[in-house]
């Protein structure tokens, strides 16, 4: 819908519907009523160069945890099949492979998307350490990325900027 404005006494005044013209309400009136009586268009200011920045680099940065969260980077294989273990599983799983190991047992079973894993506890463990220390690597990729947005001066940089470059290998067992 479109707006109308005056300037009376020395304040913008938007037009509220109804036009009196010569002592007569106009309710509806048209766009050259409103014009012929001093009405000028309303035309919403742009954003400032300030907050195009800003809102480039708020959809730069919203696009790296969207990809940081994807399988693209959250994501190995085992046996040929794709999955992720988050942070808190992976701290789980280590808590149960511990224990196993703590009474003396040599291999362990785990269910993953319903498909069974055995493994012995030391293959368990040097695949837990492999997966945490690309996590750790896959964040510090993330993070550089943000860090670099959070720098840039232009959006055509930011733009431009490619978000998926510098991550660690994915991981195979």
């Amino acid at each position: 819908m479109k707006k109308y404005y005056k300037i009376i006494d020395g304040k913008q005044v938007f037009f509220r519907g109804v036009l009196v013209v010569d002592d007569k309400q106009i309710i509806n009136p048209t766009e050259e009523q409103l014009l012929a009586d001093g009405w000028v268009k309303y035309v919403e200011p742009g954003l400032t160069p300030e907050e195009l920045l800003q809102q480039a680099k708020d959809a730069k940065l919203a696009e790296i945890d969207t990809y940081d969260q994807s399988p693209a980077v959250n994501s190995f294989t085992i046996n040929g099949k794709e999955m992720w273990l988050d942070a808190t599983l992976r701290q789980q799983l280590r808590t149960s492979i511990n224990a196993y190991q703590a009474l003396g047992m040599v291999n362990v079973t785990k269910w993953f998307d319903g498909v069974e894993y055995v493994f012995s506890i030391t293959q368990w463990l040097q695949m837990l350490n492999t997966l945490e220390v690309y996590a750790a690597d896959a964040l510090n990729v993330t993070e550089s990325h943000k860090a670099a947005v959070n720098e840039m001066s232009s959006v055509e940089s930011i733009n431009e900027y490619d978000i998926t470059i510098g991550y660690p290998q994915k991981i195979a067992f």
